[in-house]
């Protein structure tokens, strides 16, 4: 199979257009995306949200989409596997971790990184 960026736009028609996502440094309570790519990055990625049933689903669900998620501070992100970087928080996408910490519970963190450690559910 194809990697998604080689695949023609027509053979993806559920799938946001590519994008090049920013490095500019977010503030404390702004996302580094404009609103139009928030939004769709918002609704392709909400299902994968709303559907997890565990920390290992969420990840695995994003990952299968290119996105990975990690703490910066306190504050829960989405990351771009194709660039490393910070893209927004999880909330500015409309979940909250207080949100997902309510429904999945608390998740395990690597503390030199603030990357999620998932393990399939037993």
């Amino acid at each position: 199979m194809q990697p998604i960026s080689a695949m023609p736009a027509a053979t993806m028609p559920d799938r946001p257009m590519p994008v090049i996502w920013t490095a500019r440094q977010r503030g404390s309570k702004e996302t580094a995306l404009d609103s139009e790519t928030a939004i769709t990055l918002a609704c392709h990625l909400s299902l994968v949200f709303t559907t997890a049933r565990d920390w290992y689903g969420l990840a695995m669900g994003l990952a299968e989409r290119g996105f990975g998620l990690k703490f910066e501070g306190a504050r829960l992100v989405l990351t771009s596997d194709a660039t490393g970087q910070s893209l927004c928080t999880c909330g500015s996408l409309g979940h909250s971790f207080a949100s997902l910490l309510a429904r999945l519970g608390k998740p395990v963190v690597l503390a030199e990184t603030g990357q999620l450690i998932t393990r399939p559910a037993r």
